[in-house]
């Protein structure tokens, strides 16, 4: 950082000290209310939406946990570096309520951003194939500028040693999902409070957020193994550019998949009419061990004027999720006794009649046990044959 007040004497070089405090602070005031260093960017969002909307937390039943790296602008020195740790869990007694949370650390030149918080969302199941669920999240962001990491243009100038800036606020987020096997929607507002952040000399804000996705699987075969799934992802944060991200991703058994997204960033602008460019696309593939352990990476192409001092941004996602065991209470395991016991007489019932059946065919197939036919007896003469044969006696035969 270049020091205009080298030149001076001390006394101007104290009051220098002082004014470039305020210059500093007054810039991070603006790239606080900007978009820019406000909210960590993930190429790779679909494997964990949560990153962006409390109401996701508990879609799949069971417990989860996330972490994600992502090297932004390699090349360039300060670049932006984030780290996400995050986990979410089905409620035992109460599978349609998921509490969770989430720490995400971002690094930009001087300034380091770190937010965190703890959701809770309730699942509603709409009819037999739809579910809305909503979430909501309360937490803080923490920011601290390293003064002391500056390279004033005096080295001999240290006024600017172990001086950290510090400012904090408190945070809240909110949103919905719609899903089913096929289909999901989904709308959030992070920073939604708008709140203040209150440095030594001067202030910012918090500024809204809203995140809007969708996406949907299409078969490719009547068994379901390889299924296509388009989606967009829209980013919306005044003043800043509208932003799209469009992705197509193919996966086979849900196990191997890869894919492509372009980045596309809109902004009306009043002298010029509409601007628009695509500033990054990224490549993206992951595997699935056992639908437990997952891995995801992501690599993002600078397509802007930004190619020709930075190779790209690399981006790594891990998760484990843990099978959801649902834990039974008294009245559902006296339940399920009774269950099992009238289960037990009835089989019990079922299998007596069956070994009587089978014993009388086994005594009827033994020898001398058939049913003998009744002996049809010959009818007795009647007297008209009585006389008959006596006449029949004298006549010659």
């Amino acid at each position: 950082m270049i020091n205009p007040f080298h030149t001076y004497s001390n006394s101007v070089r104290r009051r220098g000290k002082k004014y470039l405090q305020l210059l500093v602070v007054f810039c991070i005031g603006i790239s606080v209310a900007s978009k820019a260093q406000q909210q960590n960017l993930f190429s790779n969002f679909l494997l964990n939406p949560y990153q962006y909307n409390a109401a996701y937390a508990g879609v799949v039943l069971g417990t989860q946990f996330n972490m994600a790296y992502r090297n932004q602008w390699v090349g360039f020195a300060g670049a932006p570096k984030e780290f996400m740790c995050s986990g979410w869990g089905n409620l035992n007694k109460h599978p349609e309520m998921a509490l969770g949370g989430m720490i995400v650390n971002n690094r930009a030149g001087l300034i380091q951003r770190t937010s965190f918080q703890g959701s809770y969302s309730y699942h509603l199941k709409i009819n037999t194939s739809y579910t809305l669920s909503f979430g909501l999240a309360f937490g803080g962001v923490q920011y601290n500028v390293k003064m002391y990491d500056a390279k004033p243009y005096d080295q001999d100038d240290n006024f600017m040693n172990a001086n950290v800036l510090k400012a904090f606020a408190f945070d809240a987020n909110s949103g919905f999902h719609l899903y089913s096997k096929k289909f999901f929607l989904g709308l959030s507002n992070q920073q939604m409070l708008n709140s203040s952040i209150h440095w030594a000399n001067t202030s910012g804000r918090l500024t809204p957020h809203y995140y809007i996705y969708t996406g949907y699987n299409f078969k490719l075969d009547s068994a379901g193994a390889w299924v296509l799934q388009p989606s967009i992802l829209s980013r919306i944060s005044g003043p800043s550019p509208l932003q799209f991200d469009y992705s197509l991703k193919l996966i086979y058994k849900e196990l191997l998949w890869c894919g492509a997204t372009v980045r596309h960033r809109f902004e009306s602008v009043k002298a010029g009419g509409n601007y628009s460019e695509i500033p990054s696309a990224s490549i993206l593939f992951g595997c699935s061990w056992k639908k437990s352990l997952n891995f995801g990476y992501a690599y993002d192409f600078i397509t802007s004027g930004l190619s020709n001092y930075s190779s790209g941004s690399h981006e790594v996602f891990l998760s484990y999720r843990m099978p959801f065991r649902h834990k039974r209470s008294a009245a559902e395991l006296a339940k399920e006794a009774d269950e099992t016991e009238l289960n037990t007489i009835d089989n019990s019932v079922k299998s007596n009649i069956r070994n009587k059946k089978k014993n009388q065919q086994k005594d009827e197939k033994k020898p001398g046990t058939e049913k003998k036919e009744p002996q049809v007896q010959p009818e007795a003469p009647s007297e008209d044959n009585k006389i008959e044969d006596k006449e029949g006696e004298d006549k010659p035969k």
